[in-house]
């Protein structure tokens, strides 16, 4: 059974142990690979009651089951007709990719275009963290980024991961904030490399 997502949700808000990957993939890389990432550019959809944003997971911490300041925006985005808007609070918002397969000896760029409007946006993590299949953390990767008003890509590279690895997932971290809004679309992950076995 795979780690339940409130652990999984708890276990990144707290751990440190992140590393940024030596590898140096970039957006050149993805030409005519498959994006991994389901919903990579938040279709249109309602994210609360019984509803919930397809092929990702919000978790906030402190929990709130009634939290509405992360709303489907169809008037703004990078590319297309969408994106997701966080607005400024108290919490520690998470945003999670559903599960996506991944190979020992794949190599992954993975990335999100995001941008606010906050005059003191809080710095953001992007995180890439790979699993075996019965929940435990193989490798993870993480990047940290300042917003600006302007739309851009945060990314990183993952690779050499660790024997028994078969699904990853990527994450936004956005900790409190107190004015303005955070924007997110266009996300995606690909294999993009195939290291040679010995």
């Amino acid at each position: 059974m795979r780690l339940s997502l409130a652990l999984l949700g708890l276990l990144v808000l707290l751990s440190s142990c992140f590393v940024s990957s030596s590898l140096h993939f970039s957006e050149a890389d993805i030409d005519g690979a498959h994006n991994l990432i389901r919903n990579h550019s938040f279709d249109p959809h309602l994210i609360r009651g019984t509803e919930s944003l397809p092929g990702w997971t919000l978790k906030i911490e402190p929990h709130n089951a009634d939290y509405d300041k992360v709303v489907i925006d169809a008037q703004t985005s990078s590319d297309g007709g969408n994106s997701l808007k966080i607005s400024a609070s108290d919490k520690d918002v998470l945003i999670i990719s559903e599960p996506f397969d991944v190979r020992r000896y794949g190599g992954y760029f993975a990335k999100i275009s995001a941008k606010s409007d906050s005059p003191n946006p809080p710095k953001i993590q992007f995180r890439m963290i790979t699993f075996k299949e019965q929940g435990k953390i193989t490798n993870r990767f993480k990047e940290k980024y300042i917003l600006n008003d302007e739309w851009q890509d945060l990314h990183l590279s993952a690779g050499f991961l660790r024997p028994g690895v078969r699904f990853g997932r990527i994450f936004v971290h956005i900790p409190p904030f107190e004015e303005g809004s955070i924007w997110l679309d266009n996300a995606g992950c690909w294999e993009v490399h195939g290291f040679r076995i010995d």
